[in-house]
């Protein structure tokens, strides 16, 4: 009994401190000094973060980008989540895009499509038609794709195989997203993706064919292949070629 309570004081005391950040008024040089804050200093200080990354409204340099960017990975979900969602919102304000072109920010974006949490995956990969050095990004995709299919060999059916299963789920969504070009990079991914068992990566593998704006007679031949399977999610993309 003790111990619940001492769970749920820390809950509301936690909500409260919450309040508090959204409630104080920060400019924007207090915003970024708050995210240059090393989290271990504090046990708020992710708190802060995440309420702070919420209130930006524009990224002004090409630090504050690299700064806004660092906490896209390798920090707390809460975090991590807030950044995502406030670079989805920034790469859709021209201003602001030129900012998240650089080689390390288009890294830790690739990163981030395959982060643990779906809901930063999704609002990552909406992005993505935002992104200028697409081939640069494609290239790391395919590296990212031929590490996955590494690793499923490896781990077949222990427990890790499902997680990196969701890896690759993302990565074909990040490749219809970009419209991949019809090369034998992407016809070398969809032989090995068209024949999954798991019937989502059948799926992803129909979506990517369907945004496809050119084709390959390899393409064509995958395209027949889908038009035949059984799965109703599949079809719904394979039976509109």
């Amino acid at each position: 009994m003790s111990e619940n309570f001492q769970i749920i004081n820390k809950i509301e005391t936690d909500i409260e401190k919450a309040a508090d950040f959204c409630q104080k008024e920060y400019t924007e040089e207090e915003i970024f000094d708050v995210l240059k804050k090393s989290s271990a200093e504090n046990q708020d200080t992710d708190t802060e973060k995440q309420i702070c990354i919420l209130k930006i409204d524009t990224v002004s340099s090409q630090n504050e980008a690299d700064i806004l960017i660092f906490h896209l990975t390798n920090h707390s979900a809460l975090v991590r989540e807030a950044c995502a969602q406030k670079i989805n919102e920034l790469m859709q304000k021209g201003k602001n895009a030129a900012f998240f072109q650089t080689k390390d920010i288009l890294n830790s974006i690739l990163k981030a499509i395959n982060d643990i949490n779906p809901n930063i995956c999704r609002l990552i990969i909406e992005i993505l038609p935002y992104i200028r050095q697409k081939e640069y990004f494609l290239n790391g995709l395919y590296e990212r794709i031929d590490y996955v299919f590494d690793e499923l060999e490896k781990l077949k059916r222990s427990n890790w195989y499902t997680k990196k299963l969701f890896n690759l789920y993302w990565c074909l969504e990040a490749l219809a997203v970009l419209k991949a070009p019809a090369d034998k990079r992407l016809v070398t991914v969809l032989n090995k993706t068209s024949s999954f068992k798991d019937y989502t990566i059948r799926e992803k593998t129909a979506m990517v064919l369907y945004y496809l704006t050119d084709t390959i007679p390899e393409i064509e031949m995958l395209k027949e292949k889908l038009k035949k399977d059984d799965n109703f999610y599949v079809k719904r993309y394979s039976q509109q070629w």
